[in-house]
């Protein structure tokens, strides 16, 4: 037996077919018993979804997608370059694992 080759037909599955829906080439169904998958979301985490719907934020972010695509966006070094420098400088000012012992 070569062990590169698999001991079943792969059967491939289109992301359009709902699950237990029979293949068209092998006519297997999956199996009827697998679990389908539900989120219930809590009533902490709906005002949470509720508040992170800030229309400023989303009106900015909307603004910066539509001057990327227009080709208008301008990068400024500066303000990469002090990005960079605070966060190294948060880095530096965490202590380490061995002065922490």
């Amino acid at each position: 037996m070569d062990p590169i080759q698999p001991k079943s037909a792969i059967t491939p599955v289109t992301a359009d077919a709902p699950r237990g829906q029979r293949s068209a080439k092998t006519g297997s169904s999956a199996p009827s018993s697998v679990p389908q998958e539900q989120v219930t979301l809590s009533a902490t985490a709906h005002a949470l979804l509720q508040a992170s719907g800030n229309q400023s934020e989303s009106s900015r972010i909307e603004a910066l997608r539509s001057a990327v695509q227009s080709g208008s966006y301008a990068v400024s070094p500066a303000k990469i370059g002090q990005g960079l420098l605070q966060d190294q400088q948060q880095l530096l000012a965490r202590p380490t694992p061995a002065a922490r012992a």
